[in-house]
């Protein structure tokens, strides 16, 4: 089966994962912004990374664009966000603030931890980051938006890893011996 990784991010982190899936299953990994999606018809199924900026995918307009050729095609998602992995209903409004549910009915979500250096962040998103902290009531919480985090680690795509193998195994055509 051919499978392909494509991904959009913002600073670095869904590239880091991507590059790491596409090494783990060896599988060819393209940027969402070149990749010639007349190409896609050729593959068997799909890993999509997305970040979310201002709670939105990074992917979402090229995935609504190019749904219709990756529709009959089993689709494996990681978004990656600053929002912890285990706050599922948070990351899961991203995703619905995103795609539309016929979309969201076909792909399988993955999350994954994200980081955020505020050196490399633009201006502009240094500032926005700094007003959302200013309007933001528990202090916590304020502190915790300004400070530097960085929890992209290999082992956190252990179980999108597992996933893909397993439905490989499971959509490997039989061999029969004569």
């Amino acid at each position: 089966m051919n499978g392909l990784v494509i991904y959009k991010g913002k600073y670095g982190a869904t590239k880091q994962y991507a590059m790491w899936i596409g090494q783990e299953l060896r599988l060819p990994v393209a940027s969402a912004d070149r990749f010639p999606v007349d190409e896609l018809p050729n593959y068997d199924y799909f890993i999509l990374g997305s970040s979310v900026y201002i709670g939105k995918l990074e992917i979402k307009d090229w995935l609504k664009k190019n749904f219709k050729a990756l529709m009959n095609k089993k689709i494996f998602f990681f978004q990656v966000a600053a929002a912890p992995a285990d706050q599922i209903e948070k990351r899961e409004n991203y995703n619905k603030a995103s795609l539309p549910p016929i979309i969201l009915k076909k792909i399988r979500f993955y999350y994954l931890p994200g980081r955020m250096i505020m050196r490399n962040l633009s201006a502009w998103d240094r500032f926005m980051l700094k007003m959302g902290a200013r309007l933001t009531k528990d202090s916590l919480e304020k502190k915790t938006m300004l400070a530097d985090f960085d929890h992209v680690k290999k082992e956190n795509i252990r179980p999108i890893i597992e996933a893909i193998r397993t439905f490989k195994k499971m959509n490997e055509p039989e061999i029969e011996f004569v």
